[in-house]
């Protein structure tokens, strides 16, 4: 075949190439989503090469240009690279991305962005601090804003496409509990989110069922958080923190969604936290705590997110009194509290006032509350015992005793193999070298 079309104006080399091999737009994204399905990757809108024809062309996303150009090699018998179709020169434009900053963005719109899946592979994004990171919290305080009239021809909701979603959030909190963010867990959970994303947008029910599924995905939204979290992808951490919290904006009126909110913000605040963002850690636990009619276990979730903040700032008052109000709330249990808030023991409080104590380099005060911790920690957690194992260690080491210190790395040495988290490998071969000079 002769590549008469590619000598065509850019703006117009993609269409006439299609035109020259018989294929429509939409034919395109078909052959693309066929290649995403065998990577597990969600598919594209069937409208997604669209902007890529327009007189000002888009770029894909970098997947999605090796995906189209596989598609086109193999439909034109022939190479057809990137210089063929004008996608090896700069952009003319650049698209504004909602992801960028989901608290300010159209929720429809942002919805539809997050389904597409490109944004969360970028790994050129940035934190957001200070206001750009708060704002999105802040605005939790002013209450829901007015919700959009039903589109004609939306989807309407059913008991088992909820259940289901519900179903699925809980399973992805169980394995991430038991071996961490592990690449293909979080992958899975990536596609869930988007997936349940475009169920979302699509959804013009009014009533509990569709408060079921706000809340399911605000929980979602901190379960995936928190995996992106563990894997160290903190911007892509925060973007789905912000969607969660944008989505709750508009949305989140039922008490469910306002303290699947609330469980949200405080993760965003530990990741904070863990950064060293302190103010913004501070900001988002506060607003965290102001949400209406909290359940005790809720409240406890919290106020233990504040101990380990507070050791952070090294602010050892602070750590103290919030300890005591995370117990004081556990000691008044909750009749049927939030499953996702089942977590939080006496044992967890201790684990997070001894990281407090270390934080403030106080490790000799951190050694009993570590210990016991070490001590309580389920096997069928392995991330949480092998955090509990390796905080020790590092309290103990700085206390001078290297021989406990290296026994406990040890013993972190047999569990990092079955535990998948960037995070606690991080630490683990830092630690490990300390203790080794």
């Amino acid at each position: 075949m002769e590549p008469a079309a590619l000598d065509a104006p850019p703006a117009t080399v993609l269409a006439a190439l299609l035109q020259q091999l018989g294929m429509r737009p939409e034919q395109l994204i078909g052959r693309i989503n066929e290649r995403r399905a065998r990577r597990g990757s969600s598919p594209l809108h069937l409208k997604a090469a669209y902007p890529w024809l327009r007189e000002c062309p888009a770029h894909p996303h970098p997947d999605n240009q090796a995906d189209a150009l596989a598609v086109l090699t193999a439909r034109a018998g022939r190479c057809i690279t990137a210089s063929d179709i004008g996608w090896d020169v700069p952009r003319l434009r650049t698209r504004h991305r909602h992801l960028d900053a989901p608290g300010d963005a159209p929720l429809e719109a942002l919805l539809h962005e997050i389904s597409q899946g490109d944004m969360m592979d970028r790994r050129n994004l940035l934190m957001l601090t200070g206001a750009a990171a708060t704002a999105p919290a802040l605005s939790l305080l002013l209450g829901p804003i007015a919700q959009a009239a039903d589109a004609p021809g939306a989807t309407r909701l059913n008991e088992k496409l909820v259940g289901s979603i519900e179903s699925a959030v809980r399973d992805l909190r169980e394995m991430d509990d038991s071996t961490g963010s592990a690449s293909g867990d979080l992958t899975w959970g990536l596609g869930i989110w988007q997936s349940t994303s475009r169920v979302v947008a699509q959804a013009r029910d009014h009533g509990f069922l569709v408060d079921r599924l706000h809340t399911a995905y605000i929980e979602l939204s901190e379960q995936t958080g928190w995996m992106l979290f563990d894997s160290g992808r903190h911007p892509q951490a925060q973007r789905v923190y912000h969607t969660g919290m944008r989505l709750a904006r508009e949305t989140g009126t039922s008490l469910t969604a306002r303290h699947a909110t609330s469980n949200l913000v405080a993760s965003a605040a530990y990741q904070a936290a863990w950064l060293g963002h302190h103010n913004d850690a501070a900001a988002l636990l506060d607003i965290a705590a102001r949400t209406p009619d909290l359940p005790s276990a809720v409240a406890a979730v919290i106020a233990e997110r504040n101990v380990y903040a507070a050791g952070r700032r090294h602010d050892p008052d602070a750590v103290l009194r919030f300890r005591d109000e995370a117990l004081l709330h556990l000691a008044s249990p909750d009749e049927r509290p939030p499953w996702w808030a089942t977590w939080l023991t006496k044992d967890s409080v201790d684990a997070a006032t001894g990281r407090a104590w270390l934080a403030c380099d106080k490790p000799s005060q951190a050694v009993p509350f570590l210990s016991r911790r070490v001590e309580a920690s389920s096997p069928d957690h392995q991330r949480d015992h092998l955090h509990a194992v390796l905080d020790l260690a590092d309290s103990v080491h700085k206390c001078g005793d290297s021989d406990r210190a290296r026994e406990l790395l040890d013993q972190a040495d047999g569990l990092i193999s079955t535990v998948s988290s960037e995070r606690m490998a991080h630490r683990y071969e830092v630690l490990s070298s300390a203790v080794a000079a």
